[in-house]
């Protein structure tokens, strides 16, 4: 029995430093930032970027921009960044 017919396994991947289960295939741009900032929505002055690694073969490293998602594997590691405009 292949475990694909209960939908995906939870994996743990990291957000910021921080440790995070994550249930779905994939994640989206703005998914990461709400883990990485938690009850604080974006507004017209911040700027976000997403960066990640140790991700599937082939895209084991790369951005993730407004819009985009990228798929998630166990032990994945996302790093993001708030600019705000003064």
């Amino acid at each position: 029995m292949s475990q694909d017919s209960h939908g995906p396994v939870p994996v743990t991947i990291t957000v910021n430093a921080r440790p995070h289960t994550w249930e779905a295939k994939e994640i989206t741009f703005e998914q990461v930032v709400d883990l990485a900032y938690p009850g604080q929505p974006p507004n017209d002055q911040d700027t976000y970027t997403v960066r990640y690694s140790r991700g599937h073969d082939g895209h084991g490293t790369g951005s993730l921009t407004a819009g985009h998602s990228v798929q998630v594997k166990k032990g994945m590691v996302f790093d993001a960044y708030r600019t705000s405009r003064s």
